[in-house]
């Protein structure tokens, strides 16, 4: 087990080996779930992050608590290969961007793997139902099995369905557990930390944070965005979904919306309740 950095509060951390019922080795548990739980490189946790939060082009992951006794994992990130090469970003365990032409195969099990263009397996996603240590009844126990690279395609997680030698790398920023605040946290800055809270709260929706910036020309594809302290001018934006935050701070001005899918059926009803404009009068009627 890594040295950690920063500790932040939030629930029980129970710092002692213990065993779950398939002989994985558990060293730590940070803020258990009820009913769902990770297990990352002998940590237990409702939930994480790890990498580079938000990257469009580097590794990140986030497990995120699923809605109470649903038993499915919820994981958002980009998945690269051993040159640095994104390989596929998933939003809520569904392929987003697969620029490698990866497939997701499910099975008869909770979880999936997701193969690359030539059949080999890149991700496999594993739940059991299965006691945790001291717990009173089972739950849902999520492992994964990936060599997860960054975008100098230097290893940074080997993740072997929880077994004993999985490993996270130090230079790998990560948190584990979440309840508001973080069970224990590596690595990351302040900025990222609240990212992985929109991230993890929104369970994975949102993912990417925007803040500090100005943009006044090009185009934003406003879903999976978080928008902080950010100014937009003249600029053409994106909706597709709702699923996008706008915290303090912004300024929007002269932007073009434009509104596909779901967003344009919303926006087409909210169009269609607005209250006719009262006709123009004739200039007869104005004597």
């Amino acid at each position: 087990m890594e040295d950690y950095t920063e500790y932040l509060e939030s629930g029980p951390i129970i710092f002692r080996e213990v065993r779950i019922v398939s002989n994985k080795i558990v060293k730590c548990m940070f803020n258990p779930g009820q009913y769902n739980n990770y297990l990352l490189a002998g940590n237990v946790c409702n939930a994480f992050a790890l990498g580079e939060l938000g990257s469009v082009d580097d590794f990140f992951l986030v497990g995120a608590e699923p809605p109470d006794e649903s038993g499915y994992p919820l994981l958002t990130g980009n998945i690269l290969d051993s040159e640095g090469n994104v390989l596929f970003r998933l939003v809520q365990n569904i392929l987003l961007i697969n620029p490698g032409h990866c497939s997701k195969i499910v099975g008869n099990s909770v979880g999936y793997e997701v193969h690359d263009s030539a059949g080999e397996t890149i991700l496999a996603v594993k739940t059991k139902f299965e006691p945790l240590p001291e717990a009173t009844e089972n739950g849902f126990v999520t492992t994964l099995k990936a060599n997860f690279y960054n975008k100098n395609g230097e290893l940074v997680f080997s993740a072997n369905s929880g077994e004993p030698d999985e490993k996270i790398e130090a230079s790998c920023k990560k948190a584990f557990g979440f309840s508001g605040g973080f069970g224990l946290v590596g690595g990351y800055n302040d900025e990222e930390l609240d990212l992985a809270r929109v991230a993890l709260s929104t369970r994975g929706k949102v993912h990417r944070l925007l803040s500090g910036i100005t943009m006044n020309e090009g185009e934003l594809d406003l879903d999976g965005v978080a928008l902080k302290n950010t100014r937009l001018e003249n600029i053409t934006i994106h909706v597709r979904t709702g699923n996008f935050l706008l915290l303090p701070g912004n300024h929007i001005e002269g932007c073009k919306f434009l509104f596909h899918g779901e967003a344009a059926n919303i926006h087409s009803l909210v169009k269609l309740l607005e209250p006719p404009e009262p006709p123009e009068e004739s200039a007869s009627e104005r004597v």
